[in-house]
């Protein structure tokens, strides 16, 4: 199955090398979590603030399912 993870402002710098922009097309085994992606690309967790799946809110435990979007967030702030 494939999904598209995309990693948000600081964050971008943890894509892999093979990367488009800030996003990566990956192949997945199923039942991957979006955990399992993030700690596979070196992202500190603890830093996560926001997690979408398909524009809807997820969790880190939830299962990337085939054609699934994924965009992670850090904290952000702006005035």
């Amino acid at each position: 199955m494939k999904a598209e993870i995309r990693l948000f402002a600081s964050f971008k710098k943890y894509l892999p090398d093979f990367a488009e922009g800030q996003k990566v097309i990956m192949e997945l085994e199923e039942g991957t979590t979006i955990r399992t992606i993030l700690q596979q690309f070196g992202v500190p967790i603890q830093s996560v603030k926001l997690v979408f799946v398909n524009s809807v809110r997820a969790e880190l435990e939830d299962i990337i399912r085939d054609g699934d979007r994924i965009g992670v967030f850090p904290p952000v702030a702006g005035g």
